[in-house]
């Protein structure tokens, strides 16, 4: 009994706070059965930016490129480091484009619509009538989203933003340098002379020294590459590398194997068809050039290093001198950046106008041009001449010659993202509206912060073109006249992307309440503008700059003997 009446009085104690829990329960459940459907599609796009990162990784190493006229795959030709800091940017880079599309899917049905490819009719026609699920949406877009992963096309910005990354880690201008310098002025250390002599007996010690295309010289550094790599296979730190099938590591030593006996035949007097064994030799001595150009590339991590192992292997270093002073071409980008913002303001102002049944009214609010000049100047000026900057002191930052255009190219983003809205703060605090000089510089500039975005793309894209024009371990531009509509639609192209990301907040803005434009207006010229300041600036990184025409180098030269 006094148990049982010891039960009845801790349950009546304790039934308030059961009481309180279940209705904490039930609250929840009703929250949860509220938001099921919003829920159930983030765990839908969750999934589907899953995939996404997978196929991402997958296409990022999927397109070989040729280093020695023979097909490899980039994953080989940069250092495992900068392979995977790559493939995270790439990564990143297709996980946004992935959710764009899910975003705008109706717009993607459209397009998809009009070129008749990646999506089949039935969906199309499901998606543009608000008719298909969430689940059919996100597969849907997972469909168009490989489409453009495997769409090897010019007009693809996935693989332009791969091919683009792919350059940033010197794929594949780094091992081409190295396999150009093997096969031209490779200068083989004594030491490993007398080893390769010891270890092949079909090579003498003069063969090293002899005519730059005889086969007797080409086969003594063909078997002086081929005892390099043994030493770097028999230390077994690299044992990927040699079991890669593209490679066949395996299969060329039995070429070697057989040129070997040819090569000891013919030095010894016997019958040997001389052109197809000189033919043979010089396929050989490609293939193993590009096998250690790959393999110096992929063992060393820094550019320090890789130019310490190349100078021990008997070529010189890597050319990877800094290009020009780039804060004296400040000029350039800030006459352009001044010209798009007028032209931008008045030409909108006046198509507004016109489009509103007012006429042509060419006569547009000076003080409100000037305002948008000075706001632009501080947004997008103050991030390019910080970019410049960053150029300088890359060095002190361990951004020097010797990091890759990636890492670079990812501080630039970063440094403009917050440069950029700092000096439009600041602009805004000292001489914008009234609010804005009310309140503390730090609120200024977080409300400012969205604004970040395009001066990091529009950073990352003159950063990269003014490197391609002025640094000479880049690709140079293709000035002639048949590429300049291609170039003027990449500028169209990227202008027309930086202002898709910043619609949200150009289409939130508001006049206030006695400015002379009303938020109509404002609105419309806000966006034409970003669109012109975008378009100027891309010009201006297309063509503006010329890369100088290089001496010739004297590594590249074939000696004569």
């Amino acid at each position: 009994m006094r148990v049982l009446l010891s039960g009845i009085l801790l349950f009546a104690l304790c039934s308030p706070a059961f009481a309180q829990d279940a209705g904490a329960v039930a609250q929840n459940f009703a929250w949860l059965g509220d938001n099921m459907r919003s829920l159930s599609h983030t765990l839908m796009t969750i999934g589907g930016v899953g995939l996404a990162i997978g196929l991402a990784a997958q296409a990022f190493g999927r397109r070989q490129v040729n280093v020695a006229n023979v097909p490899t795959f980039p994953r080989y030709m940069t250092s495992p480091q900068q392979y995977r800091f790559g493939s995270i940017v790439f990564v990143i880079f297709a996980s946004g484009f992935f959710l764009l599309l899910v975003y705008e899917h109706k717009e993607v049905a459209r397009v998809a619509d009009l070129f008749g490819e990646g999506l089949a009719k039935n969906i199309i026609d499901a998606i543009k009538d608000d008719a298909a699920p969430y689940l059919l949406v996100v597969a849907a877009m997972c469909a168009v989203y490989l489409y453009c992963l495997k769409k090897e096309a010019n007009w693809n910005p996935l693989l332009m933003m791969r091919d683009a990354i792919h350059t940033w880690i010197s794929i594949p201008q780094l091992a081409g340098d190295i396999v150009g310098k093997i096969q031209f002025s490779l200068e083989i250390p004594p030491a490993a002379k007398a080893e390769v002599v010891r270890n092949s007996t079909e090579v003498l010690a003069g063969d090293f020294d002899k005519g730059e295309n005889t086969p007797e010289r080409i086969w003594a550094q063909t078997c002086y590459m081929k005892w390099w790599l043994t030493q770097g296979k028999g230390a077994g730190e690299d044992g990927i590398f040699f079991t890669e099938p593209s490679f066949g590591f395996k299969e060329l030593r039995e070429q070697f194997d057989k040129a070997s006996t040819r090569m000891r035949a013919w030095r010894g007097g016997q019958p040997v068809e001389v052109e197809d064994l000189a033919d043979k030799i010089k396929e050989l001595h490609n293939k193993f050039a590009r096998l250690v150009a790959c393999y110096l590339v992929y063992r060393n991590a820094s550019r320090d290093a890789l130019d310490a192992e190349a100078k021990r292997f008997g070529i010189e270093p890597t050319s990877h001198a800094a290009g020009e002073n780039p804060v004296k071409y400040w000029i350039v980008y800030a006459l352009a950046l001044v010209t798009s913002v007028y032209v931008g303001v008045y030409a909108c102002g006046i198509a507004y106008d016109w489009m509103a049944g007012a006429g042509f009214v060419p006569d547009q609010d000076f003080e409100r041009v000037q305002s948008w000049i000075m706001y632009s100047l501080s947004n997008f000026g103050v991030a390019i001449i910080a970019i410049l900057l960053l150029r300088i002191a890359s060095p002190y930052l361990g951004l020097g010659v010797h990091q890759t255009h990636l890492l670079t190219y990812c501080w630039t983003f970063l440094v403009a993202f917050l440069t950029g809205p700092f000096g439009l703060a600041m602009a805004a605090h000292f001489f914008g509206p009234a609010k804005y000089q009310a309140m503390p510089l730090l609120e200024v500039y977080l409300n400012t912060l969205k604004w970040g975005i395009g001066p990091a793309l529009i950073g990352v894209y003159i950063s990269y073109y003014l490197d391609r024009q002025t640094c000479p371990d880049l690709p140079n531009i293709n000035h002639s006249y048949s590429t300049v509509g291609w170039r003027l639609l990449n500028c169209l192209s990227f202008a027309a992307v930086t202002l898709f990301l910043l619609l949200p907040p150009l289409l939130a803005l508001k006049a206030e309440p006695d400015a002379a434009w009303d938020t109509s207006k404002l609105r419309f010229v806000a966006t034409g503008t970003m669109f012109f300041i975008a378009f100027g600036l891309a010009l201006a990184a297309q063509f503006a700059l010329r890369k100088g025409t290089p001496e010739a180098s004297p590594v590249l030269t074939p000696r004569t003997s």
